[in-house]
């Protein structure tokens, strides 16, 4: 089966846009259904009453209204003779009830299709002018009834033809025959069903009657019931027809029909309600034996008659239904154990089968062999059947080859009925097998595609939008989407042919929920495929169920991902199972690039500036330019304090820099690479040609703070250092600028609940603590799905730091719990919304936040608590003069000890143990693996220096953002400007 995207003139799409004042998508629908005028559209989405022309441009109605206007005059019998399907018993309901309720003498028949067959028969005739009855008026019948209507007038009776069915080349000689497709008729819509046609002579009769519409219009109900059910086109009138008869369709007084929706499950009628639950409840009774209990129960006004015609049609839809299923199981033996399915044109027959059913098991072979069928069945000699075809292919021309086996057949292009000799049968098929070739049979089935979406695309809008342009049916079929690539959630195969499939396609933050029925693909490629390992191309309608919108899916077409998305899947989910026990070795990273990489060309020359000098950047083209002097060389980067030290180092250790280090009072050591702030480098760095190159990030700040420790820093590592920083300020060195994209905007959302709602397609909950993110993620996969949900902290292990980084940079993450200072990992998803949970050490963690190439909306979620907790944990850091003494002076009673049995006492106390150890250390106290009493020296103690600026840069410069409004931390991210701040240096040969 082929896919076919519909093309259109975009031009005319965009103007009746504008005109109508629609979207482009209702009026790509209307240019696709050839409406292409402003007038004409209007008319389609908005029919009226006027949409109706008069009833007397039909031929002969104006006959046909004098006739039954005489007899009822005359107060003559008329009889209304109808048909078995529900166009037929509809079509006979509305002239009974007008009739009947409008002075007429008038009574009805119904043939039953086993007893009677199709149409007016002679002998019905010859009954009827025995009971009296002048005049016989046909609904959806008739027009080749040459004899029975030869016969009526031979026998003195009026005949009145209505009918929809195409006439043959003669008319019979009937006193008016109403068809608007009889060839002399140029009535301008020709496609009414046979209940269509009999309203429209009801309101003839009504206008000759000077009847309100009103009362013709009561009957709109089963027009539209019955038009629906007979599949004739949904345009022109009948558009109006129907979409007024669902209206009251909906809201109908009929006592049958409201029993029946309520028994049924309908909460609104749609036309998709009429053609697979009402109309096959209503066919069963005349499939099966009689079609007047159906005919009874759309007219009864007695609660007790309609309550137990209800379950008198049920009951033979359910007979219907174990009726049907015998015969196709026996016809499906029958065909495959003598090799028909071989045939052109498939063959089944049978003894006895039901020929109320025969129809709809040829229907249901069609789909199985995706061939023309024919199911025959045999009785007294005599076989009697239904043909079905596949779309494309004309079953009449194909069958004209051979039509003198026949003794009777007639039917359109895709359906047809037939009889012939039981002796015939081995005939026909041989006939087919020589006079057939596959080649005729062989059309490609095409879907028209009327629009291409993504799952996140279906929405409220696009419901209200395809809603625009109901009813649908023939002549205006529903949309039909592509959904291409789709992620598969669930797939289902059901039902005993295992041709039906129920599915649930994701998105990124959306998913749908699909099901087809009779769907032409092997069974045996579905069964035991895996939907996480497969994406899907699915066609389909959309449409409005209880749990919201729903797929109906037509075709699909399934591929395996590649390697590589395997891969992803595979980590997402041992990640959400247990990120711990993940290991390196299983996941290949070979093919995996750093995005870094791409920002390294921007400032790969930079190195080569004289020095000293300032580049001012944008945040993430700063950190590609650590990166690059790292693989070109030895760094030292000093900052003016602690936090943003931190933020400097777990910036770069996304980046997985091997011998990367962060040096303080409480960590100390070395590495290839360091990261440190003023306090410590002043202390302990001293040789200076253990690097390559220096950089001091953001040292400006540390004159408002410590201006002696300032020029010292300035002396022992400026002359020969880059100066780099994200801020705006005054200097007297040379600049070097290095612009870069940022497009992001702010949401106060500070003291406000914080929300979990995940709608939005990424979505970034930001905390500035690594034990913070841990958390959420455990609780928030406890009470979300864990799907595509993976956290970021530099605690995680190298690789699998890698890889969530390029999964975000794929789209293949929908939620991220990530730390800050990630060197604009949030940025990596496009457009993100961003969920800052609690308060960060340093406005460089916002900025980093919305760095990058991304489009980001940052909501501020924290709250005062927030704010203060965060100043509690940073002072308890960098505790207190006071604090430390005393400490100090209760370890020392327990000293000497060795270093385990002292970090074993040190979990008693609230201070962290490395500060604790980090004070001993200063003051001589730890000597191998022992550790003794000291004397308290506050000079000596690293940590102490470090409070000294860490408290006072936190309140200067983090606080503030309490006090600023949305707009003023805005223009504080976006200019960047620090009044406070400049860096004017001179240095002395």
């Amino acid at each position: 089966m082929r896919w076919e995207l519909r093309q259109v003139d975009e031009h005319l799409v965009q103007e009746l846009s504008e005109r109508l004042g629609v979207n482009k998508f209702v009026a790509k629908l209307l240019v696709l259904r050839g409406i292409k005028t402003e007038e004409d559209a209007k008319r389609f989405l908005n029919p009226t009453r006027q949409t109706l022309r008069s009833p007397f441009l039909l031929k002969d109605m104006e006959k046909a209204v004098e006739i039954l206007l005489r007899a009822r005059d005359n107060g003559e019998k008329v009889i209304i003779h109808g048909d078995y399907d529900v166009d037929g018993i509809t079509g006979t309901a509305v002239l009974y009830t007008f009739l009947s309720e409008n002075g007429w003498n008038v009574d009805y028949y119904i043939p039953k299709r086993v007893d009677n067959g199709y149409g007016i028969q002679p002998q019905f005739v010859e009954e009827i002018v025995l009971k009296g009855f002048k005049t016989i008026l046909t609904v959806d019948c008739g027009i080749t009834a040459f004899e029975a209507v030869d016969k009526a007038k031979e026998l003195g009776l009026n005949i009145v033809i209505t009918d929809h069915h195409q006439p043959k080349e003669t008319l019979p000689n009937a006193d008016a025959i109403v068809n608007p497709k009889r060839p002399d008729d140029e009535y301008p819509f020709k496609e009414f069903a046979g209940v269509g046609v009999a309203y429209k002579l009801i309101t003839a009769l009504a206008e000759k009657m000077n009847i309100p519409p009103s009362v013709t219009d009561e009957l709109l109900d089963l027009v539209a019931l019955g038009t629906v059910a007979d599949m004739v086109e949904l345009l022109d009138e009948n558009r109006y027809i129907v979409r007024e008869g669902l209206k009251r369709l909906n809201n109908t007084a009929k006592l049958g029909i409201v029993r029946l929706i309520q028994k049924i499950g309908i909460a609104t009628i749609s036309t998709r309600d009429i053609g697979y639950r009402i109309a096959p409840k209503l066919n069963a009774a005349g499939r099966l034996d009689s079609p007047d209990d159906a005919f009874k129960l759309i007219v009864t006004k007695d609660e007790a008659s309609a309550t137990e015609l209800v379950e008198i049609l049920l009951g033979y839809n359910v007979t219907r239904q174990g009726i049907e299923a015998k015969i196709y199981n026996e016809a499906v033996q029958m065909i495959e154990s003598n090799n028909l399915d071989s045939l052109p044109i498939v063959v089944a027959y049978g003894y006895g089968w039901h020929l109320g059913v025969i129809g709809i098991v040829a229907t249901r072979l069609v789909h199985l062999y995706n061939k023309p069928v024919m199911v025959i069945s045999i009785e007294d000699g005599v076989g009697r059947g239904s043909a079905r075809s596949v779309q494309g292919v004309n079953i009449i021309e194909l069958l004209e080859r051979f039509r003198d086996i026949f003794e009777d057949f007639g039917g359109h292009t895709m359906a047809l009925g037939f009889s012939l000799k039981e002796e015939k049968i081995p005939e026909l098929i041989k006939a087919i097998r020589e006079k057939i070739r596959e080649e005729d049979i062989k059309v490609e089935e095409v879907i028209a595609v009327d629009e291409k979406i993504s799952v996140d695309e279906i929405n409220e809008d696009l419901l209200k939008s395809i809603e625009l342009l109901e009813p649908y049916g023939h002549g205006n079929p529903e949309p039909v989407f592509l959904i291409q690539n789709s992620p598969v959630e669930r797939f289902k195969i059901f039902g005993e042919t295992g041709y039906n499939i129920r599915l649930t396609l994701k998105g990124n933050s959306n998913s749908i929920e699909g099901v087809g029925f009779g769907l032409k693909f092997s069974p045996n490629e579905m069964y035991g495929i895996q939907p996480q390992f497969i994406r899907m191309d699915v066609v389909g309608n959309l449409r409005t169920g209880e749990a919201g919108p729903q797929l109906n899916v037509l075709d699909l077409k399934f591929y395996h991902i590649s390697d590589d998305d395997v891969m992803d899947r595979a980590f997402l989910h041992s990640f959400s199972v247990n990120w711990k026990q993940q290991k390196e070795e299983e996941y290949s990273q070979k093919h995996i690039e750093d995005d870094i990489f791409s920002r390294i060309e921007k400032v790969s020359n930079l190195y080569k500036i004289q020095r000293p000098a300032v580049i001012r950047f944008k945040m993430h083209y700063r950190n590609a330019f650590l990166y690059d002097l790292m693989r070109k060389g030895r760094v030292l980067i000093i900052n003016p304090s602690s936090i943003e030290a931190m933020h400097i180092y777990e910036s770069l250790q996304r980046h997985n820099i091997q011998g990367l280090a962060l040096l303080n009072s409480v960590n100390r050591g070395n590495g290839r690479h360091i990261v440190t702030n003023a306090v410590y480098a002043d202390n302990f760095i001293s040789n200076l040609d253990d690097f390559d190159f220096i950089v001091l990030n953001e040292i400006h700040f540390l004159r408002n703070f410590d201006e002696e420790l300032f020029e010292r820093i300035i002396y022992k590592f400026g002359k020969q250092a880059f100066y780099t920083t994200i801020f705006n300020f005054e200097t007297n060195l040379p600049i070097y600028e290095v612009e870069g994209k940022s497009e992001f905007s702010i949401e106060d959302k500070r003291n406000q609940p914080k929300s979990l709602n995940n709608t939005v397609s990424s979505l970034v909950y930001l905390f500035s603590t690594h034990n913070s993110v841990e958390i959420f993620f455990n609780n928030y996969v406890k009470k979300m799905s864990a799907r595509d949900t993976v956290f970021y902290s530099s605690q995680l292990a190298p690789f699998q730091r890698l890889i969530i980084s390029n999964l975000v940079k794929k789209r293949k993450i929908k939620r991220l719990i990530s730390s800050t200072n990630t060197d604009g990992l949030p940025g990596l998803f496009g457009k993100v919304e961003v969920r800052l949970f609690d308060f960060p050490y340093t406005l460089s963690e916002i900025i980093d936040a919305v760095s990058g190439d991304g489009n980001v909306l940052l909501q501020l979620n924290y709250s005062t608590q927030d704010v203060n907790k965060r100043y509690e944990s940073l002072k308890k850091l960098f505790p207190p003069l006071e604090n430390l003494e005393k400490i100090v002076e209760e370890l020392n009673i327990y000293l000497p000890m060795k270093q385990d049995d002292f970090e074993a006492i040190l979990s008693n106390y609230d201070i962290p143990k490395g500060v604790v150890k980090s004070i001993y250390k200063d003051l001589g106290g730890i000597v191998e693996n022992i550790v003794k009493p000291v004397d308290f020296i506050p000079e000596k103690i690293t940590r102490l220096k470090e409070r000294e600026i860490e408290l006072p840069y936190f309140e200067r410069y983090t606080l503030q953002l309490e006090a600023l409004s949305m707009k003023e931390i805005y223009r504080l991210i976006e200019e960047r400007y620090m009044h406070d701040s400049e860096l004017k240096i001179y240095f002395k040969d």
